[in-house]
């Protein structure tokens, strides 16, 4: 928290008229400055600003307040993120009480060292340069490089980082044995306000999980955060549009391009988490991910959230094969697809259609459940518009879409042999895509016995393929919610790390003190695991 002398302290040095004017044109009127209100729509100036008592009044609408009140209103701001934008404004440093002195001096510290390593490896610099980043775009981000764990090591005991806040923070692994990010592009993610609440990382070395993020942390939920808003914030309000995309790449690359109110979910699943920060800017929409299977998949997911919710927005589709990233290095005009957006219910419908032979009697009645289904869901106000428009495309009456019917079932692989443990993850994962990030640290397919394939498609995000459906429409295997996901995957992981340390012991071409030093870390995940704490997969430093 900002200490309470801090923000006082902050108050005294405030002027309303500075503030207000780097908002609005103000016209000097005797001891006061007036100017049209900014919170509704208005002729002539009944907005007043008094210098003399620091606040503001609108005869009109009737808001008033002070500088702070006015930065919260403006800006769509929470009270504590405001003080920070105005400290921002007069390069005022505020103090903090030891919660939030650990997110701003702690996770500071680390970025300050990742930066300055990224500078010192060439490769990495590189693979930025040739993604077609500048020093300046590079600069902007803060991005760096997460060096391996001995490098890494020294410099938290060098600059006398406590371990269990690192932990807490994300920057070392639950058990403290690793660091998080090792030998990765770091990105740091930020609040809205600008501060550093953790990291995501992207592999240069062919790691299998091409981008990590930081789990959730007291002060980081990636379900509600959203990469780049600090940047994208005041452009979304002035453009009244947001455009999401997949990645952090896709983010950098069009803020580098000029268009400055993009910003990325964390993976690929928008959730109805993030829904409240749109609601408050109140923008339209433009969901831009790749136009591959798993952006298409994502794209109609993230359609189907936001129209349900009243959103009005579009899905911009790029060429296949491309995402927004690749489409910026190649120079080509953004504007273009970006205005040749479909709208969140006309991309609902042609893509719901499409995975579907609708002259197929059969597929087109698979069709209109899949369509039906989904209008079930909808508010009232929308069920009419959405079925009549479904209707037209089916030729079909809209009662079809909207009466009750049993849904299709399609023919599945009722032989097949299923381990229900491992499936009901896999089933699981499928239906919470935005769970995937955090459960591949700790699961890898190699640690399954029976549906190590399908696992890697799940992760791949080949939801399409036949031998992923034979397990995720199968009526018998249960989706779990996220602690029963959880302790599914210890229940795995704990006879998985037993028999390594059988293999282990029985293994004589092992170094002995390689050996010991291997046992030692299967022996503590065990013991993690039977405390109810899921450890994360790597062990290598």
């Amino acid at each position: 928290m900002i200490s309470k002398a801090s923000i006082e302290n902050l108050k005294s040095i405030i002027d309303i008229v500075d503030v207000i004017g780097n908002y609005l044109q103000l016209k000097k009127q005797g001891s006061n400055y007036t100017a049209l209100c900014p919170f509704h729509a208005e002729k002539t100036p009944s907005f007043v600003v008094s210098p003399a008592k620091q606040i503001y009044h609108c005869f009109g609408c009737g808001a008033s307040g002070d500088a702070i009140k006015f930065v919260m209103e403006i800006e769509k701001l929470t009270y504590p993120e405001a003080i920070e934008k105005l400290a921002s404004m007069y390069n005022f440093k505020l103090e903090y009480t030891k919660g939030n002195f650990l997110q701003i001096d702690i996770l500071e510290k680390v970025n300050n060292f990742y930066k300055g390593e990224l500078y010192k490896n060439n490769f990495a610099l590189k693979y930025l340069k040739d993604r077609g980043l500048f020093d300046s775009t590079i600069e902007k981000f803060q991005l760096g490089y997460a060096p391996d764990s001995i490098k890494q090591f020294k410099f938290f005991k060098d600059a006398n980082l406590n371990k269990k806040e690192l932990i807490s923070l994300g920057v070392l692994s639950e058990n403290g044995e690793y660091p998080r990010l090792i030998e990765r592009i770091t990105f740091p993610i930020f609040s809205q306000s600008g501060k550093i609440i953790a990291f995501g990382g992207r592999t240069i070395t062919n790691h299998p999980a091409k981008y990590i993020n930081f789990t959730n942390t007291k002060i980081f939920n990636k379900s509600k955060t959203f990469y780049g808003f600090n940047f994208a914030r005041e452009h979304i309000l002035r453009k009244k549009e947001m455009i999401i995309v997949e990645g952090y790449m896709d983010v950098i690359m069009l803020h580098q391009a000029g268009v400055e109110n993009a910003v990325a979910t964390l993976g690929t699943a928008l959730t109805p988490e993030h829904l409240p920060i749109i609601q408050k800017l109140k923008p339209k929409v433009i969901v831009a991910y790749d136009s591959d299977s798993a952006g298409i998949n994502a794209a109609l997911k993230a359609s189907k959230l936001l129209y349900s919710k009243f959103f009005e927005g579009s899905v911009c589709l790029f060429p296949e094969g491309l995402d927004p990233a690749d489409v910026v290095k190649r120079g080509e005009d953004l504007e273009k697809y970006f205005k040749e957006t479909i709208p969140f219910d006309t991309f609902i419908i042609e893509y719901t259609i499409k995975k579907y032979d609708i002259k197929n009697p059969l597929q087109k009645k698979a069709a209109i459940d899949e369509l039906r289904e989904y209008i079930a869901t909808l508010d009232e106000i929308l069920k009419e518009d959405f079925a009549l428009k479904a209707s037209r495309y089916l030729q079909i009456s809209p009662q079809k879409l909207t009466s009750k019917s049993k849904p299709h079932t399609q023919n599945i692989n009722l032989n097949k042999k299923i381990d229900v443990a491992e499936a009901s993850i896999i089933k699981t994962l499928y239906e919470n895509k935005e769970w995937m990030d955090e459960i591949v640290e700790y699961l890898t397919p190699d640690m399954f016995k029976t549906h190590q394939e399908e696992l890697q498609l799940v992760y791949k995000e080949d939801f399409e393929n036949p031998k992923l459906l034979d397990i995720v429409l199968r009526d018998d295997i249960i989706v779990l919610d996220y602690e029963k996901l959880k302790n599914q995957i210890r229940l795995i992981l704990i006879p998985y790390y037993q028999q390594k340390i059988m293999m282990l012991k029985n293994d004589s071409k092992i170094d002995k003190h390689e050996k010991m030093h291997l046992l030692k870390i299967y022996n503590q995940k065990i013991s993690e695991l039977k405390k109810g704490k899921l450890v994360e997969s790597s062990i290598s430093f």
